[in-house]
């Protein structure tokens, strides 16, 4: 074997035992919480010794922070606005917010875990504070763009946002700590309700009646 290829199979190796203390770290952080959690326990469950975990991260905080961050970079924010600017204000957003929805679902056990863990991480609070204001920034844009299609009123879009994402997050949240009756709400009723609530308060109508085709 060459010394390329055996290169090669050891970065391949070397990446299975990150991912695979990543993906430890993970199921005892969501079992256990970031105190209760241990680097042993997290060794032992990835199969390698605590020196090895302290190679690939040089503490439980560092896997803490690499694994939020890993899962804020899977929650992509979308850059091209176009999709959800066809057609009407509610089939818009009702797709914006189910595409949301979907992925907040998706990581809810570590985002929990970071936004408990951002009082007292510094670092934790920035990854966090810096993915929530970008997706802020582009829900403000969205009903910027909507309103200059004359498409929904003027209106504090800031606040709109902010009312999303909090929704969002804080179902996601919900259904790991309210009873079977609450966790049981579907991410089809949560959007149809928020999203009529948005409509019903800012849909332009006037582009509808007769009075707004004669001016």
């Amino acid at each position: 074997m060459d010394d390329a290829s055996q290169n090669s199979q050891v970065s391949s190796t070397d990446q299975d035992t990150h991912a695979r203390i990543l993906r430890a770290a993970l199921t005892e952080f969501t079992q256990r919480g970031y105190k209760g959690a241990s680097t042993r326990g997290i060794a032992e469950r990835a199969g390698v010794n605590e020196v090895t975990l302290f190679r690939h991260f040089g503490s439980k905080l560092d896997l803490l922070r690499v694994a939020v961050k890993q899962a804020l970079m899977q929650m992509k924010i979308p850059q091209d606005l176009a999709p959800y600017l066809q057609g009407t204000l509610e089939e818009g957003l009702s797709q914006f917010v189910s595409d949301y929805l979907l992925q907040v679902t998706a990581q809810s056990d570590i985002l929990m875990l970071g936004f408990s863990e951002a009082f007292s991480q510094p670092e934790i609070s920035d990854l966090l504070r810096e993915f929530m204001w970008k997706m802020r920034g582009m829900i403000v844009r969205y009903f910027e763009a909507m309103h200059e299609k004359g498409a929904i009123k003027e209106g504090d879009y800031p606040i709109l946002a902010h009312i999303i994402m909090t929704s969002l997050h804080g179902a996601a949240s919900m259904r790991k700590r309210t009873p079977i009756e609450m966790a049981q709400l579907s991410d089809e009723r949560l959007t149809r309700c928020l999203v009529k609530t948005i409509v019903d308060a800012y849909e332009n109508h006037a582009l509808d009646s007769p009075n707004h085709d004669m001016n």
